[in-house]
């Protein structure tokens, strides 16, 4: 997204800043959002949607897909929004997970796939920019490779909110979570990775919050990662 001068009317201007205001996700925003914000500020739901196509007509909006939209540089912020907070904005729940989060916390040097991953419980019916692989879906976004993981519902928990950098925030598995993501995982030498990483990182980790974590999903022993014996660990 390309950074432009924005010449909308005051009125659209005014939605924005209040979608600035209000917004749970910043500068990406559903079409239910902008109307919600609309309301607090008098605008009926037609006049919210006109609007919006104002603003995309101008430059100050992306329309991403369906009913999601990003604002543009300038407004709301001096750089384009990142691929991973238009992700984790596209479903719900949602939480960044997999290499991403390892990288995040130190736990990994730099993943090993140009894509980042979102891990959910929603099952993606969309056709344009989504390709399939086995039960992941891949999305294609300003540029950058999203694998949208699915995971049961229940599987959805250990969430932190993250502050990528002075413009991004997102919802991204906690450490121990994503640890217990890895343990879990089956690809060849993940469990054996997740074990090293155990040991080598002792100190950072929480280990009677990662045997909660395994209690929660039933998990007992892994070869190689017996997780009944954390909690003596922690």
């Amino acid at each position: 997204m390309k950074s432009t001068t924005i010449k909308a009317s005051s009125t659209a201007l005014r939605l924005l800043h209040e979608l600035l205001e209000t917004s749970r996700a910043e500068r990406v925003f559903t079409s239910e959002e902008a109307v919600t914000a609309g309301d607090a500020v008098g605008l009926s739901r037609g006049h919210v949607y006109k609007l919006l196509s104002e603003l995309t007509r101008h430059g100050a909006l992306h329309r991403l897909r369906g009913h999601l939209y990003a604002m543009q540089a300038p407004f709301g912020g001096a750089t384009p929004v990142r691929p991973l907070a238009i992700a984790v904005r596209a479903v719900d729940p949602a939480a960044v997970s997999g290499d991403t989060a390892l990288v995040h916390w130190g736990l990994q040097d730099q993943a090993p796939l140009h894509e980042e991953v979102i891990s959910t419980p929603v099952r993606i019916q969309w056709t344009q920019g989504v390709q399939a692989d086995g039960t992941d879906r891949l999305w294609t976004v300003e540029g950058s490779a999203i694998r949208f993981r699915h995971v049961r519902r229940r599987e959805m928990f250990g969430i932190t909110t993250v502050r990528l950098d002075s413009e991004t925030v997102v919802p991204m598995f906690d450490r121990e979570r994503t640890l217990l993501e890895l343990i879990t995982e089956e690809t060849a030498g993940a469990a054996e990775l997740a074990t090293e990483l155990l040991d080598t990182r002792r100190e950072d980790i929480d280990f009677s919050r990662l045997k909660k974590y395994a209690d929660r999903l039933g998990i007992g022993a892994i070869p190689g990662c017996d997780i009944a014996s954390l909690a003596s660990l922690a």
